[in-house]
């Protein structure tokens, strides 16, 4: 699992700035200066393997390979923050493409683990998207997911239960 830390994100963005990476669709891209990323086990134990793909805080860090996979369905749906790990370099990829969801047919209760989002419009053209409902969460189309999964890219699962993201049938736990 990507880790940021609070310390970097600062340095990236300058001393003076009460920054954290924050789930928010907001640009950083002006003031960004390449930052140092870590990954840690998500589930607290074992070697720690570097994904192609994870997220964190609403932000997908992609490794050289998956950049060069998905550059083109990710351009114009947000920004690439360049990234160093100990691995090698990559990018942080900002989502800022919000798309409104019925809010009176969503529901959203994180104490509840109940989480539903229904939108509207048609979304089949968006390749990559978020909701205002849960800032967290990314949502794509079929091109998106068939490159991921023909490319075996590791580090993400697809899942059309998304208040399950952790799904067994994947073989993960259901404790996050």
């Amino acid at each position: 699992m990507l880790h940021l830390d609070g310390d970097k994100a600062r340095e990236a963005l300058g001393e003076n700035t009460d920054f954290y990476m924050d789930e928010r669709p907001i640009p950083y891209l002006q003031y960004w200066k390449t930052m140092t990323v870590g990954f840690m086990d998500a589930f607290g134990g074992g070697e720690k393997e570097i994904p192609d793909i994870s997220a964190n805080v609403g932000k997908l860090f992609l490794s050289e390979k998956a950049f060069k996979l998905l550059d083109d369905q990710l351009d114009g749906y947000g920004e690439m923050l360049p990234v160093i790990y100990e691995s090698g370099t990559g990018y942080i990829f900002n989502c800022l493409k919000v798309v409104d969801a019925n809010e009176k047919k969503s529901m959203h209760d994180p104490l509840s683990d109940k989480f539903s989002v229904v939108f509207d419009e048609n979304l089949d053209e968006l390749n990559v998207f978020k909701s205002g409902i849960d800032f967290d969460a990314h949502f794509c189309n079929e091109s998106f997911k068939r490159i991921v999964e023909e490319n075996n890219l590791t580090g993400i699962s697809f899942s059309v239960d998304i208040g399950n993201p952790f799904p067994e049938e994947l073989g993960m736990r259901n404790t996050h």
